[in-house]
């Protein structure tokens, strides 16, 4: 506990260093955590000093993680000192920036899918298939996936002959939220940086294939994929727009041509 002396505001003298357990809703989850601060013993003002303020949020971000099954800071600089891995190996290995791996152990919340990744890097596991997004590939799904966009828009999004040229694009952001929200990619699909902007990789000889699949051979929709769907065609209500904001991709822009575009750079991603 800090050693500090604080006077109640209310001008009740000296206030109280306790510590004590808060009982809270945090993102629509019931959480206790533990918090030092000052307290009056005249009118019950709780006072935080800086450091106070940041160890309670920490606390907030710990016992949050906890309840729902995500690694706390504590685990994860447990978990990587127990394999003797540095934070800039650890990231490394995940394909992420060493400043990522400094937030998530001093109380930044990672995702789900980072989660995921995090716990298979320390338990020395691969790190999942960054081109697939863990999934196999099912051209099926790439269909199920563009009609449930194209009703949810009400426009054609997938035509013969097109190259894909929109569609792609919209895929792509949905496979990579998709990723991000659940570490699941929904196709499968691999993409590549082109000229035009991401796009399927062989696409040429997808666009047959994905035209004549059936979507009844395809798993259905999760709840889940179809919101990130849908959260996909409310960003972007126009090819223009998906095509424009591809092409504002740092993720894109920097690779080469033909160079595949891992489904980790969907935490890069700024247009979505």
């Amino acid at each position: 506990m800090e050693k500090k002396k604080l006077s109640c505001p209310a001008g009740h003298g000296e206030m109280k260093l306790t510590h004590k357990k808060k009982h809270m809703n945090f993102k629509g989850v019931d959480i206790d955590c533990p918090a030092d601060c000052f307290v009056c013993p005249t009118c019950g003002l709780e006072v935080a000093t800086v450091s106070q303020g940041t160890d309670i949020q920490k606390s907030i971000a710990d016992a949050y993680r906890k309840k729902i099954g995500l690694l706390t800071g504590a685990e994860i600089i447990e978990g990587r000192k127990k394999r003797g891995l540095s934070q800039e190996k650890l990231a490394h290995m995940m394909k992420v920036g060493i400043a990522s791996i400094k937030r998530w152990e001093t109380g930044i919340i990672q995702s789900k899918s980072m989660n995921k990744i995090l716990q298979q890097a320390l338990s020395g596991e691969s790190c999942g298939d960054f081109l697939t997004g863990n999934r196999a590939l099912s051209i099926p799904r790439i269909k199920l996936a563009l009609r449930y966009l194209e009703k949810v828009m009400a426009m054609k999004i997938l035509k013969e002959n097109d190259r894909l040229l929109y569609a792609a694009k919209y895929m792509w952001y949905i496979d990579m939220q998709a990723y991000k929200e659940t570490g699941q990619s929904i196709t499968g699909a691999t993409y590549a940086a082109l000229p035009m902007g991401p796009q399927l990789n062989n696409y040429k000889d997808l666009v047959a294939e994905i035209i004549k699949a059936q979507e009844k051979q395809a798993a259905p929709l999760t709840e889940e994929e179809k919101l990130v769907i849908e959260k996909v065609a409310c960003a972007f209500p126009s090819t223009k727009r998906v095509y424009d904001a591809a092409h504002r991709e740092v993720v894109w822009k920097e690779k080469s041509a033909g160079q595949f575009i891992p489904y980790s750079d969907c935490f890069r991603l700024t247009e979505l």
